[in-house]
């Protein structure tokens, strides 16, 4: 479970767990997993955030930022930030890169199939990762 701390319906600190709770109140004695327990995250203002799939990471960079209460709900929010053109073609190139292999594997291929089909096997990975 992830878990933040709130005061006044602003998040204070995020993500917060059993470590926080202790380090935040050292004259308190909590029990073993006492953040799991509604009445302690209530007493003092810990609540429970709902996890969001993360979103794809191909056009955007993306940023766990603080949770937003929606309908009631505290929730995990991602910020997407628009990938530059270089940072969009330098992907394209390392995922080209792992699928062609290093020196090695590539001359085993074409030791093993012919410059023909290296060629081929080249094209294939160029159009699955097109440059933008």
């Amino acid at each position: 479970m992830i878990y933040a701390r709130v005061e006044n319906g602003s998040v204070i600190k995020y993500p917060y767990d059993m470590y926080r709770l202790r380090a935040d109140n050292p004259s308190t004695s909590f029990p073993k997993n006492a953040i799991a327990r509604a009445d302690v995250r209530s007493d003092f203002g810990v609540v429970e955030v709902s996890p969001v799939v993360k979103p794809s990471e191909d056009a955007h960079r993306v940023n766990e930022v603080n949770p937003v209460l929606a309908n009631g709900a505290w929730v995990q929010t991602w910020e997407q930030i628009p990938r530059t053109s270089e940072e969009l073609a330098e992907k394209v190139i390392s995922a080209r890169m792992v699928e062609y292999g290093g020196p090695e594997t590539q001359i085993e291929f074409i030791t093993e199939n012919g410059l023909e089909a290296w060629q081929a096997r080249v094209a294939e990975i160029k159009a699955r990762h097109p440059k933008p």
